[in-house]
């Protein structure tokens, strides 16, 4: 492993830590940007190599959730930016196309996440929107504190999304306002995320979080619109009903592929899949599906017919 170690971020709890675990290559830098926004990275190597950058984030805020995102009703919805980039390297995901850099930046002040967490009343708050924390719970325990403040604080509901089955290292028992969404697509469509585990290894670890007292809901979120569609989704749904209590699942949220044209723009000249290169209808600066709302409804009517 190499780390990229910003100056000012050598002395806390985080760097520590992952520095006396892994023992890695140290590279001293002065701000995370010069390596993270440098310009012609090759984003794919990048992907392929086991290297991190740790840095300090100054001036700590929230941002204002996405259209494009579910908001639970909440109107006050916001997220966290913890971790930028992620493990995995997904053709669909719209990462690849707002960020230069395939090396993940963690931010190693927690604490000033957590207090900007403490300042909103009533409110949603997702931390894994730019990310995927729960795959970088083998390099620390980043959903501890985050558990704890759901504990404190029932007026909030915090998200941790995710797509990884390293969950044997989550907390025991969190409360109901902490949700666990697992990801979850049919193993036709797990070829687009490269380096995400299969559908089996997924529902494994789901079941197991069920085991440990998580708020489990499912995300079959982006539908991806491919060769024997309708029979792929209905062995799909067919395959969860059989191998999850459904009756424990809180919620089953379903969308369609969709994404900013520019970033889509970028995600081409990383990823030559079908995925990148399909033809979406393009209407106000978004890239999204001419039959999107059929192909939605389509799969939300299968997962009633098998709940």
């Amino acid at each position: 492993m190499i780390v990229y170690l910003e100056k000012k971020a050598q002395n806390y709890e985080i760097t520590e830590y992952i520095i006396k675990k892994f023992n890695p290559k140290v590279i001293t830098i002065t701000h995370y940007k010069d390596i993270f926004n440098r310009s012609r990275q090759n984003f794919n190597w990048q992907k392929s190599q086991n290297r991190l950058i740790l840095a300090v984030k100054e001036n700590v805020s929230f941002y204002k959730g996405s259209k494009f995102c579910n908001s639970k009703g909440y109107e006050n919805f916001y997220y966290s930016t913890q971790i930028l980039g992620c493990v995995y390297n997904c053709e669909y995901c719209y990462i690849g196309g707002m960020y230069p850099s395939g090396y993940p930046v963690i931010f190693v002040n927690e604490e000033d996440f957590i207090k900007e967490a403490e300042k909103l009343k009533n409110a949603f708050i997702p931390i894994s929107y730019e990310s995927d924390l729960a795959a970088f719970e083998g390099i620390y325990p980043f959903h501890k504190k985050w558990v704890e403040l759901a504990r404190k604080r029932d007026d909030l509901l915090i998200e941790s999304r995710t797509k990884s089955a390293n969950v044997s290292k989550l907390p025991d028992n969190p409360p109901k306002n902490f949700i666990l969404t697992f990801s979850l697509s049919p193993n036709e469509i797990t070829k687009f995320e490269k380096k995400a585990p299969n559908l089996e290894k997924r529902i494994k670890a789901l079941n197991l979080t069920l085991n440990k007292g998580y708020n489990v809901e499912i995300a079959i979120d982006p539908v991806i619109k491919t060769e024997n569609f309708r029979e792929i989704y209905k062995n799909f749904i067919k395959y969860l009903s059989e191998n999850i209590n459904l009756n424990k699942i809180n919620n089953i949220e379903t969308g369609a592929f969709r994404m900013n044209k520019d970033f889509l723009k970028r995600l081409k000249k990383i990823h030559l899949s079908e995925v990148t290169w399909y033809p979406y209808e393009i209407k106000n600066n978004e890239a999204r599906y001419k039959d999107e709302k059929e192909l939605v409804e389509y799969v939300k009517n299968l997962t009633l017919s098998f709940n």
